[in-house]
């Protein structure tokens, strides 16, 4: 049958496990996979469809309708789950993947992307599963016969792909979770392009972190060693329960820097005064996890000892970096990513189109001009191209960009003039490195005046930007405001700026050898003010943040600072550089305040406090402050005492240029010193002052929140009246004035000051939870104070693998006590163990914050009704366990590692909940 061509519906098989059955019954297996291909090619037959590639022990085959695609599919799982196998294979399963696309014929072969995408796809299925994609559900809707199940698996990234894939379930059966992206912890970006070659490097670099836990993928600029370390950290996810971890250090100028750009890429807010290399440490230590430490050889030394220590000090942790050249670090295994292979003059048409580099080339080129074709007229001159750039993919992906412009054959003749005139008319003496420089500057030199300057401008910004950054930083003389978006997408066409959609804005960025080029061409009359304007720019922007991030729009500010993190502190660097007070201040007193959980922007104020005039400026106060809220999270009672009372000078002096908060201001960092000490009365009373005096001033967002921590500091003493009337206010204004993540947390303490005053509202409250960590752990609370234990149990059991991740020990310590004492009546020995484990955690947090509190999470862990819950535990495994039994269960509950504590606490609620939902 001819291939079908237009919209047409991909499927593609794979028949899991096939390998280790091929191992351990060669004898049977050739006969049980011819079956499974009968199986499956009937089925495919029957419903029109064609078989046109075998995949090892799986095939494709493409369907001109997706309601016959997924007929076929439906039919094909039921005749292999009905089919007597062999008795030592058991049931042959097979994943299987439905995306419905355009089909285009290039030489008999379909182009890439549909099959990409239906590839990745079947990928993440299980063994017997079959899933559609969100392209084909539409159309088959309704079509699927009686019986026959859809179910929403919801949105997943896909390796390669540059947006989630929304994907469904054709068929009932419960499945585990699908190997996807999203599965995983981490941060690695969706890639925009589709990966092109590299098979070889790709099984030596993997096989190279088998065996070494650092592997370094050295090669000139543009080579292509970004690209290839995610592709490897996107297959490997799957070996990394805590997922796979991109830090780049292309923007980072400074090498004390390098240990806080990882800390950011975590998530993870250093305190000031503390070192990011120990708070890594302290996160990554129980980690099974992959790092790729992307450009490294401007900071070769700094990096090197950031990985030096990670290595030697957390043995799960494996690091892949790129650079020029190796870290020199003990243990590394050094890959050199070579050139893609390109073609020989006179190669036969097959042996040019099968070449890498023109593999690539003829991707990128039809991702501009969808009409574009490798054929007997224009294969030798792209092979021509490909071979003058010495196939190193940048370059190639920079000439495919012209194609709707120019045509292979004028490419390549251009190409040839350049490099003649750079090498004296001797090809063999251009560099790589030249010939990576003379692409770009071709590519440079072709763009309008206009686009060339936003070009240089743009590397300016560290860590990317969005629109309204652009436009603001970038505009002027002959690159006009309102042209910014349309220079941008010329730009994106040519492959010189990279459009990431992977967030609430799109970003644009340039990749680092492309930001190192414009920061060579940047004009330098301008570039002390066009990072002037960049500095400003990112001022106002954190200024504005501050004023807003406690209102109904928290969570787009907050995901706004963890995309700007980079700019933010290029922007506070710049400042203290040319001692630039006003710059300096409103990042300094306004970044990471109060309840702004989240951000991955940590920026000490204190060094903005000495700046020329800073004295005299509008913000001084608000950022002493701030500064006295940064020194009571670090205990210094002193250093807070003389900020609040130079803030409130400054205030008087300076004419109240702070709306009437600078009290509540005040009273939240005092609160914070004393719940920092332990003191949580006093704290208390200091948030509930701070509350009344932001209410008084009209700021009511910020008024909940500390009304609301001052009623949680109040549950479970004589108070509880006055908690729960304190609660209900915060509440009713976070309804009114917050964010859906202000109105949990308070919905949350409202629920814990309710149990004993009204247990079927505190129920009510935290049955409305959502997955919010915060409120689950509230949650977990409420439900053990009410006794309700299997509720108890589904809230530990969320956020005990979340907890684990973040190595917030605190609450990690009282969700496992927590456990303990649902579980004491019915699993008294499980309880006992998790007992232990929880006095395990408890001494390693004591060893590691040496006396000072390592999260807020202590507000919970050290409260009155915590302490009667753990004796309660205690009461009732003394109860029905002998002291010798209790003494022994306990003690191995203390010796597991925090990993093994976890994966052992976690496996004994899935067992109860089971078992519980099974009699219910």
């Amino acid at each position: 049958m001819d291939l079908p061509v237009g919209t047409v519906t991909f499927l593609f098989t794979d028949l899991e496990g096939s390998t280790r059955r091929w191992e351990e019954h060669p004898e049977v297996m050739p006969g049980a996979l011819a079956r499974h291909d009968e199986i499956l090619e009937q089925a495919i037959t029957a419903h029109r469809g064609v078989v046109y590639s075998r995949m090892g022990d799986g095939m494709a085959a493409v369907f001109g309708s997706a309601r016959d695609a997924v007929a076929a599919a439906v039919e094909a799982q039921q005749g292999l789950a009905g089919e007597q196998w062999p008795l030592p294979l058991g049931t042959l399963a097979a994943r299987m993947g439905i995306h419905t696309g355009e089909g285009i014929l290039v030489d008999g072969h379909y182009l890439n992307q549909p099959l990409n995408r239906c590839a990745r796809l079947m990928a993440v299925a299980q063994g017997g599963q079959l899933v559609i994609s969100g392209t084909t559900e539409p159309l088959v809707r309704g079509e699927l016969g009686d019986g026959v199940a859809l179910v929403d698996l919801g949105e997943h990234r896909l390796r390669d792909l540059d947006r989630p894939m929304h994907v469904f379930q054709v068929g009932g059966g419960t499945f585990a979770q699908l190997r996807s992206m999203s599965a995983f912890p981490g941060n690695l970006p969706l890639q925009v392009t589709s990966f092109v070659g590299r098979i070889t490097e790709l099984a030596a670099i993997q096989e190279a972190l088998a065996q070494s836990r650092l592997v370094t993928l050295t090669g000139v600029g543009g080579v292509g060693k970004s690209r290839l370390a995610l592709q490897v950290a996107a297959d490997l996810l799957p070996r990394h329960r805590d997922g796979a971890w991109l830090v780049e250090l292309g923007s980072v100028r400074d090498g004390a820097q390098v240990a806080d750009a990882m800390a950011t890429a975590f998530g993870l807010t250093v305190p000031s005064g503390a070192h990011a290399v120990d708070a890594l440490v302290d996160l990554l230590r129980n980690k099974l996890l992959l790092v790729v430490v992307d450009n490294c050889e401007h900071l070769i030394g700094a990096a090197a000892e950031l990985v030096s220590t990670l290595i030697s000090s957390c043995d799960s942790v494996t690091v892949l970096a790129t650079s020029r050249e190796g870290l020199a670090v003990s243990g590394e295994r050094i890959i050199a990513v070579p050139s893609l292979g390109a073609p020989s003059p006179h190669d036969p048409p097959d042996t040019v189109a099968a070449s890498a580099a023109v593999r690539l080339f003829i991707d990128r080129a039809v991702a501009v001009d969808s009409a574009f074709r490798l054929s007997g007229a224009n294969s030798e001159a792209v092979a021509e191209v490909c071979r003058r750039l010495d196939g190193i993919p940048l370059a190639i992906e920079l000439a495919a960009a012209r194609i709707p412009t120019i045509s292979p054959a004028e490419l390549a003749g251009r190409l040839d003039r350049r490099f003649r005139v750079l090498a004296g008319g001797r090809r063999g003496a251009v560099e790589r490195h030249q010939t990576l420089r003379a692409a770009i500057d071709w590519s440079f030199d072709l763009l309008s005046p206009a686009e060339q300057t936003l070009l240089t401008r743009l590397s300016v910004f560290a860590g990317g930007c969005d629109l309204r950054a652009c436009e603001e930083v970038c505009a002027g003389g002959v690159v006009e405001a309102d042209d910014v978006l349309d220079l941008l997408a010329g730009l994106v066409a040519r492959s010189l700026v990279v459009a990431d959609h992977d967030g609430p804005v799109t970003r644009y960025r340039l990749l680092e050898t492309i930001r190192q080029y414009g920061e060579e061409r940047l004009d330098p009359t301008e570039a002390d003010g066009l990072r002037a304007a960049h500095a400003t720019y990112y001022a106002e922007l954190a200024e504005s943040a501050f004023r807003q991030a406690y209102g109904p729009e928290e969570l787009l500010w907050r995901q706004r600072f963890a995309a700007e993190g980079e700019n933010l502190v290029a922007a506070m660097n710049w400042a203290i550089d040319t001692d630039d007070a006003d710059v300096g201040l409103q990042i300094g007193a306004s970044v990471l305040s109060r309840f702004q959980g989240g951000y991955t922007v940590a920026i000490p104020v204190e060094p903005a406090l000495g700046l020329g005039g800073a004295a005299d400026h509008r913000l001084y106060p608000q950022a002493l402050t701030r500064a006295a809220f940064e020194a009571g999270t670090n205990g210094d009672g002193a250093l807070v005492e003389l900020r609040c009372t130079q803030a409130l000078e400054a205030e008087q002096r300076l004419g109240g240029p702070s709306a009437g908060m600078l009290e509540a201001w005040v009273s939240d960092a005092r609160g914070n010193l004393e719940f920092t000490y332990g003191v949580f009365n006093a704290a208390a009373e200091h948030w509930q002052e701070a509350g009344e005096q932001a209410f008084a001033a009209g700021q009511k967002a910020f008024a909940a929140l500390e009304l609301a921590s001052a009623a949680n500091l109040r549950i479970g003493t004589d108070d509880d009246r006055d908690a729960v009337e304190a609660a209900t206010h915060a509440l009713d204004l976070a309804r009114q004035f917050c964010g859906p993540a202000t109105i949990s947390l308070a919905r949350g303490y409202l629920a814990n000051a309710l149990v004993g005053v009204d247990p079927e509202r505190a129920r009510a409250l935290i049955l409305e939870s959502g997955s919010d960590q915060e409120e689950a752990v509230q949650g977990a609370a409420v439900a053990a104070r009410l006794g309700d234990w299997p509720l108890t149990l589904q809230f530990t059991r969320s956020v005990i693998p979340v907890l684990h991740w973040q190595a917030d020990r605190p609450l990690l310590l009282g969700m496992f006590n927590l456990s303990a004492l649902a579980l004491a009546d019915d699993r008294p020995e499980v309880a006992a163990k998790l007992q232990g484990a929880a006095r395990g955690i408890g001494r390693a947090w004591t060893a590691a914050s040496a006396g000072h509190n390592e999260s807020q999470a202590v507000a919970l862990t050290s409260r009155g009704y915590m302490t009667d819950l753990r004796r309660e535990a205690s009461r009732r495994l003394v109860a029905r366990l002998t002291e010798e039994q209790l003494a022994r269960l306990r003690l191995e509950g203390e010796d597991m590692g925090l990993d093994q504590a976890v994966v052992y606490a976690v496996a004994q609620i899935d067992d109860v909940l089971t078992t519980t939902r099974s009699d219910g």
